[in-house]
């Protein structure tokens, strides 16, 4: 058989996708760069000049220089290869590496040389590191909707009482300034409540087929009071631009959050510029991006000359309560809520910052062929004079919550049955011989869920409409943060202008066995 000769084994050597290259061990236990093949140079950005006949103690990195040395001798001990994980800083950036040595001895058994190879695992190692933080995030959005949920109850006891007593004073009394006090606190803490909902992608949202440039026209006004007068903002949007499936209001949220954000960031003042574009995300776009679906995008982008986010903060930015500001000047839920709000939606959200170079928040949203709607939104009512004399069944698990809004509902004239579960619910309507016109009930309950026990109901009492309350959503009439069509949802921490407006507009609203229901 043929040997291959030099230049063959020289050309095998360069085209080798792996990391390759070969010592020397030099008497006093020194390492010495025999060779390298193309793929060592285009990893560290190296040239063969600076590196072929060196040390490698001239050549490596200082601070991972003494673990490189421990694991050549460990080889050379044990007279078989070592493989370690090895992190270091070159001119073409930061590296992580799956590195091999193995020793090679001459006929005395004196070891001559060290053959080493160093597979790239900088990619894998990044994408395994945002696939840990999106699983944190993951637990913490189901913990934030939890607590959410608990507190949602509360606050419809607190808010529906301040209200209702208030109403019960006069103008001058002194108890008045309290109670009002009070409601403005639940009403801050509600604000809470919602925004933690938005990072645990629990928020029931109404999309409609949006056009960004027409959102940001209207917002601009809005923006230029929200950074002040030291700030310029620029905006550069391409059109026509593509729509997008999302709640309006929460997509302002979203630019206000980031334009607080950036304002903070340029405390002397700078630029605040605001981009729209028409993207295509690749398969490799989406490969080194988790949870990313490649296809057609419209990309917002919101950037700043501002102090920028180190790289350690750029890790934790996105988690709720944690905040690089003062202490007193946020509450950590700004870039929480964005997150959020954008996961649900279906886009994905993307940042670049260094330390006095601004920061870039790149928001990528799927484009939609829903046509937009051009129906108006219902103008608001006043509560003040909605009442009714129909029936209705309020089921709820919480006691305090159950005991208020049964009170609010009877101020409105409303007679009300109530029911602690499911169990005590399906018993009164049989027991009961009039007519039930409407149930109101809390979505999550134990035993049985608030859409198992409507359909139930309707079995029994088919003409019955229905409304649901809840502090957060779930897969029971909510599905991707959109409401099931047809379902009439009220969401908590419930007011009582809120209760008697809606129940209104449910009772009043069309029938059942017409598909309205």
């Amino acid at each position: 058989m043929a040997e291959i000769d030099a230049a063959t084994l020289s050309l095998i050597y360069d085209s080798l996708h792996e990391v390759v290259f070969l010592l020397t061990v030099e008497s006093d236990g020194g390492y010495r760069f025999a060779s390298v093949n193309r793929s060592f140079l285009a990893g560290t950005g190296l040239t063969l000049e600076t590196i072929v006949g060196k040390r490698i103690d001239e050549v490596m990195p200082k601070d991972t220089h003494p673990q490189v040395i421990d694991k050549y001798k460990e080889a050379i001990r044990s007279r078989a290869p070592v493989s370690w994980e090895q992190v270091a800083v070159f001119p073409a950036g930061k590296r992580v590496g799956h590195m091999t040595a193995l020793p090679v001895f001459d006929a005395s058994g004196t070891c001559t040389h060290i053959l080493g190879t160093v597979h790239d695992v900088t990619q894998l190692r990044q994408t395994e590191e945002i696939l840990r933080q999106a699983q944190k995030m993951e637990g913490i959005g189901r913990l934030a909707g939890g607590v959410a949920h608990d507190f949602n109850n509360l606050l419809t006891v607190i808010l529906s009482y301040s209200d209702l007593f208030t109403r019960e004073l006069r103008p001058d009394d002194p108890l008045r300034h309290g109670l009002e006090e009070i409601g403005k606190a639940a009403a801050r803490a509600a604000g809470l409540t919602r925004q933690l909902l938005a990072f645990g992608r629990q928020q029931v949202m109404q999309p409609t087929a949006l056009d960004l440039n027409e959102l940001l026209t209207k917002m601009a006004s809005l923006l230029g009071r929200l950074v002040g007068e030291d700030v310029k903002v620029v905006a550069h949007t391409v059109a026509p631009l593509p729509r997008v499936f999302a709640d309006a209001g929460q997509l302002e949220q979203v630019i206000m959050n980031l334009a607080v954000n950036a304002r903070d960031a340029m405390p002397r003042g700078g630029v605040l510029t605001i981009e729209t574009a028409n993207v295509d995300l690749d398969d490799d776009y989406a490969t080194n991006h988790p949870g990313v679906v490649a296809g057609p995008h419209v990309m917002l982008a919101v950037s700043d000359t501002g102090v920028g986010i180190s790289a350690e903060a750029q890790l934790r930015i996105f988690e709720p309560f944690y905040t690089t500001k003062e202490h007193g000047k946020g509450t950590g839920l700004g870039l929480a809520t964005v997150l959020g709000i954008i996961k649900q939606s279906g886009g994905h959200v993307w940042v670049y910052s260094e330390p006095d170079q601004g920061t870039t928040f790149r928001i990528y949203l799927p484009r939609t062929e829903v046509l937009a709607s051009e129906a108006a939104p219902p103008a608001p009512r006043d509560a003040g004079g909605l009442r009714g004399t129909e029936t209705i069944i309020l089921v709820e698990d919480e006691a305090q919550v159950r005991v208020v809004m049964r009170g609010i509902l009877k101020r409105h004239g409303y007679q009300v049955l109530d029911a602690q579960n499911a169990g005590e619910a399906l018993l009164l309507c049989e027991r009961f011989s009039g007519t039930i016109h409407l149930l109101v009930t809390d979505v999550v309950m134990p035993g049985m869920s608030g859409r198992d026990l409507a359909e139930r109901l309707i079995e029994l009492r088919p003409s019955m409409r229905v409304l649901y309350c809840s502090g957060y959503t779930d897969n029971t009439i909510v599905h991707d943060g959109r409401l099931d069509s047809g379902v009439h949802f009220l969401e908590k921490p419930v007011t009582p202008d809120a209760l008697a407006v809606k129940v209104r507009s449910v009772l009043d609203g069309p029938d059942p066995h017409d598909g309205g229901r």
